[in-house]
């Protein structure tokens, strides 16, 4: 401990050192405050950026239960946040069942453009209007072998499609998706059960954001070369991930890897409860040498009403081409919706 000292002059030839003991203790306690007043200010400090952090979150988790989506890319001058596809309305107590039997009379009459059951899944075009999402079939047990090509050719509708590998990927398809929310755009992705327990954070923004979820297998094998009961297992592997990682239900639709099929695994996955879905426009995107404008003018040009686009999460140039694709897409007329928006009378 450091102590002040004086001098004090005696009789004899030499001075002595008299240490002032009261000084010493008032040295120390101005020390001790001093101390304490710099772990107070710290501690503020800590609890002030803990406090705005938190707050920070809140609103965060506020406004993605809203439905609104913040672009998680660098912030431009112009970005701004906007529903997700998902729009979950103020007041979301579950309507009465007679009040969701006379709502859906009244969809299916025409009268409410913009009702789906469940009623909370609408989703909106840049100018404001919605359009309805039907609600996606489940697997219930063996149905009739069904290759679905393209949907209703009468309607000017046309569903974009998106499959994921079996790999790890929050960059590419965290772009995408929020490119498709900020443009207001729905789509159906088939993933594949090791994507999802990879990728379970994007699998949950998926379904929370309102887009269709389909079965790409588990680990994306060769399906012709597989047998009966590996096809099985698969199918029913994806059906579990999308399940336990969203607690949601996966739509009965399946998509072979590489598209690769034949009457024996069409009958296996009609077995199982799905249908086999394959496409009309392949923009050939997953392509190291496909560029932008190659994806663009493969999605658009001579599309026709019905069309299945087949894109890819791993695509080079897949979210930079959707504005594009999407944009030229609404231009021509077409309504933007799910595999079963366009499989719709």
């Amino acid at each position: 401990m450091r102590r002040f000292i004086s001098f004090k002059k005696t009789s004899g030839p030499k001075p002595v050192l008299i240490v002032h003991r009261d000084v010493s203790g008032k040295a120390f306690s101005l020390l001790l405050m001093l101390a304490l007043a710099f772990g107070a200010f710290h501690c503020a400090q800590a609890v002030s950026a803990n406090r705005g952090e938190t707050q920070s979150n809140v609103v965060d988790a506020l406004e993605a239960r809203e439905g609104k989506v913040a672009a998680r890319r660098p912030r431009a001058a112009h970005a701004v946040e906007v529903r997700g596809l998902d729009y979950l309305v103020p007041s979301s107590k579950k309507p009465a069942a007679a009040t969701r039997s006379a709502l859906e009379v009244m969809r299916n009459n025409g009268l409410l453009r913009g009702y789906s059951l469940p009623p909370r899944r609408l989703a909106f075009t840049p100018d404001g209007d919605s359009v309805i999402l039907p609600p996606s079939p489940e697997a219930k047990g063996p149905r009739e072998v069904s290759v679905i090509f393209h949907g209703n050719r009468e309607k000017k509708r046309i569903a974009l499609t998106f499959d994921t590998s079996d790999v790890g990927e929050p960059v590419a398809a965290r772009a995408l998706m929020d490119e498709l929310t900020r443009l207001r755009a729905p789509a159906t992705f088939f993933v594949c059960g090791t994507w999802c327990y990879k990728n379970p954070d994007l699998l949950r923004t998926a379904v929370d954001r309102g887009f269709e979820i389909a079965n790409h297998s588990f680990s994306h094998p060769v399906f012709t070369r597989i047998p009966d009961e590996q096809i099985a297992s698969e199918i029913k592997g994806t059906e579990e991930a999308v399940w336990k990682v969203s607690g949601s239900k996966i739509s009965a639709y399946f998509r072979p890897p590489y598209g690769d099929t034949d009457a024996r695994v069409e009958q296996v996955v009609a077995q199982l409860g799905y249908a086999t879905v394959m496409w009309g426009i392949d923009t050939d995107d997953w392509q190291s040498a496909t560029i932008r404008e190659q994806i663009r003018d493969r999605a658009t040009v001579g599309a026709r009403g019905g069309d299945i686009v087949l894109m890819h999460t791993l695509g080079r140039y897949t979210d930079d081409a959707l504005i594009e694709v999407v944009n030229n897409l609404r231009a021509d007329g077409f309504e933007l919706t799910t595999l079963t928006g366009i499989m719709q009378p």
